[in-house]
């Protein structure tokens, strides 16, 4: 009789153990399922933000005419801007400004790599950082290379600051920049970021007044 009841007790607990067996398999499967759909839910989630950015980038830039901008930068016909994909957007929390009081004749000098807004409240410099002026034989000033770092910066000219936007070290260099309106503004340029002798053509987008930014990379 002993036997059959330990025979009984120990079925019963080979029972329970199997049940609750199945019910941690079942949590954990469950589990499993969540996640990945969350992890699904993100990706799309994420891929939805950068169309969005890109849709609203591309009015922009067609309300503003810069895509023929863009074409001529490149000496390309027609539709370079279809080719750039965005591959990041970032805020920045403030501009770190600093003091910058230039020489005077410094905006006349170095006019070709200085770009003012149209209400005159930022300057988008392009090179001017490295740069050096020299006199030809004519007596003419002209823009020669010093540094071989390259910054791009936006200047305040009624607060007598600059703040950095890009740095691209020796490993790069501006082509162009452009105003879109008030506000945002185009920095194009190249970029060899693997160190590979083979750069990448980038196309910075940028609010100056949200400090929000947007680069996208030619294909």
């Amino acid at each position: 009789m002993k036997y059959l009841d330990l025979f009984i007790h120990t079925n019963k607990r080979k029972k329970n153990w199997l049940a609750c067996l199945q019910l941690l398999l079942f949590m954990l499967a469950l589990s499993c399922n969540n996640s990945q759909e969350k992890e699904t839910k993100t990706e799309e989630d994420s891929v939805t933000v950068v169309q969005d950015i890109a849709s609203e980038d591309s009015a922009l830039i067609f309300e503003n005419n810069a895509d023929k901008w863009l074409d001529l930068s490149l000496h390309n016909n027609a539709g370079t801007w279809k080719k750039f994909k965005l591959k990041e957007f970032w805020y920045e929390e403030s501009m770190q400004k600093k003091y910058f009081k230039p020489e005077p004749g410094f905006y006349k000098d170095y006019a070709p790599l200085l770009k003012w807004s149209p209400d005159s409240s930022y300057i988008l410099d392009i090179g001017t950082y490295g740069k050096v002026l020299v006199k030809d034989k004519m007596g003419n000033t002209k823009i020669e290379d010093g540094e071989v770092d390259t910054k791009a910066s936006l200047l305040f000219p009624k607060a007598d600051s600059s703040a950095q936007l890009i740095f691209l070290g020796a490993s790069g260099n501006f082509i162009d920049g452009r105003w879109i309106d008030s506000t945002h503004f185009f920095i194009l340029g190249v970029f060899d970021e693997k160190g590979n002798q083979q750069p990448d053509t980038l196309l910075w987008v940028i609010d100056a007044k949200e400090n929000f930014f947007r680069k996208y990379k030619l294909q």
